[in-house]
């Protein structure tokens, strides 16, 4: 896991936004988490990834497209 990134085991809040979601949602999956959230990481309000997010006409979701490795 990146040092940057704080998940913590916890049912809460999540910033979609953050340059490190990714990193912070693969931490959890590897470590069987149902739950985690940002708790008191100091890229909690971080919004870098906004411009990432698109979104379809026929939707009111985010979503994010996912390049196959």
């Amino acid at each position: 896991m990146d040092l940057k990134c704080n998940p913590v085991h916890n049912n809460g809040d999540r910033n979609l936004f953050c340059p490190y979601y990714g990193d912070c949602l693969d931490y959890a999956i590897t470590e069987l988490w149902n739950d985690w959230d940002c708790g008191e990481c100091q890229h909690k309000m971080r919004q870098d990834g906004r411009q990432v997010v698109q979104f379809s006409n026929n939707y009111t979701i985010p979503y994010y497209e996912l390049m196959m490795e």
